[in-house]
Order: C-alpha cells, then sequence, then structure tokens
C-alpha cells in the first residue's frame, strides 16, 4: 500500500465525513446524494468544500473546548445529533 492509496483513502474518509454532516444540517438532502453530487465537481471545488466543512468542525470543536469537559461533551452530542 503505497503513500497515494493511503492519500486516497484519506481523502475519501474526509469527503464522505463532510457529506455527512452537510446532509445532517440540510435535511433535505441525503448523504448519498451529496457524495455523487460533490464528486461530480473539479477536484479544487471538492477541496473547498471539503476543507470547508472540516474547518467549520474544527472552529466549533474549539469554541466548545473552551467550556471544558462538559463543552466538549456537548459538541460530541450536537455532532450526533447533526449527522444522525
Amino acid at each position: 500500500m503505497g503513500q497515494a492509496d493511503i492519500l486516497r483513502a484519506l481523502w475519501t474518509s474526509a469527503r464522505r465525513v463532510a457529506c455527512a454532516v452537510l446532509a445532517g444540517l440540510v435535511r433535505r438532502h441525503r448523504a448519498e446524494d451529496l457524495e455523487k453530487r460533490i464528486g461530480a465537481l473539479p477536484a479544487p471545488e471538492q477541496g473547498a468544500i471539503v476543507l470547508a466543512v472540516l474547518g467549520g468542525l474544527m472552529v466549533v470543536s474549539l469554541l466548545f473546548a473552551q467550556g471544558g469537559v462538559v463543552g466538549m461533551l456537548a459538541f460530541l452530542l450536537l455532532v450526533v445529533l447533526v449527522i444522525n
């Protein structure tokens, strides 16, 4: 398993997570549909979408981390509810 295979698997996982988060926020679209639509876009646009979603998750997690353990637990609960 080469470096290209590892990066491809990492990219696929990141895109799948971003699609799941977007599908949780926009309830009228399923994650599979969003993944197909994002997969049809050119690579730079896919990268921008995935980085924006994952970057937003990181910023929100840092904000919730200011609340300590309770804040992080609330963040994890929020993520579970959104992705459900």
